[in-house]
């Protein structure tokens, strides 16, 4: 009898670790590629983390405004600029409308990274 038990304990397990090892549907990563900067290693990009801001013409909020971003926008960094304001450092960022100062962003390494954290804010 107790031979019988181990036999039907193994015949089970020897069944329920091969079912378990069925055939997986192939699945497939689809890539982007839409956007060559996308994944640039070079390109960093920001998300807009403020309600509003306004892009100025220079690094700094005395320059006249040249365009305006909402909370959760992306966009790709041009360049970067660090100033010194009344002893303290101020980093700004280049976009193609103008500068933003580091205040009104979050920075990512990729586009993919930058809309996600975007989908979050929101």
């Amino acid at each position: 009898m107790a031979h019988r038990i181990i036999f039907f304990v193994f015949a089970a397990l020897f069944v329920f670790e091969f079912s378990s090892c069925s055939k997986k549907n192939n699945w497939e990563i689809v890539l982007d590629t839409s956007n060559p900067l996308a994944l640039a290693p070079d390109v960093e990009w920001a998300v807009v983390v403020v309600p509003y801001s306004s892009f100025r013409k220079d690094t700094s909020w005395d320059a006249q405004a040249a365009g305006y971003c909402k909370q959760g926008e992306c966009f790709p960094i041009q360049a970067t600029s660090t100033i010194s304001v009344e002893g303290k450092s101020q980093t700004w960022y280049r976009f193609e409308s103008g500068w933003l100062p580091e205040s009104a962003v979050k920075i990512y390494a990729n586009k993919f990274r930058a809309e996600k954290a975007a989908k979050n804010l929101k």
